[in-house]
């Protein structure tokens, strides 16, 4: 059985390159239509958050030796 350890969880794997290009996307279209234009700066306050988190992200090793394999349990019938 595999188990990620509690003491070190890994955090959740984002590509962060295809958030920016969608919230990019949404952004282009939200300034077409007019009325939404707030949204379309929201969209630009969201880009630089994600361009700043990206800037302080620390490449993450998905090693092998990092998990545990835990023995199966064995069931007994009563």
């Amino acid at each position: 059985m595999f188990r990620i350890s509690r003491e070190r969880p890994w955090p959740p794997a984002i590509d962060l390159a295809t958030v920016r290009e969608t919230l990019i996307y949404m952004r282009d279209d939200a300034r077409a239509v007019p009325g939404l234009e707030n949204v379309a700066q929201s969209l630009d306050a969201a880009i630089r958050d994600v361009d700043a988190a990206e800037a302080k992200l620390t490449p993450v090793s998905y090693s092998p030796i990092a998990s545990r394999f835990l023995p199966a349990r064995l069931r007994t019938t009563p």
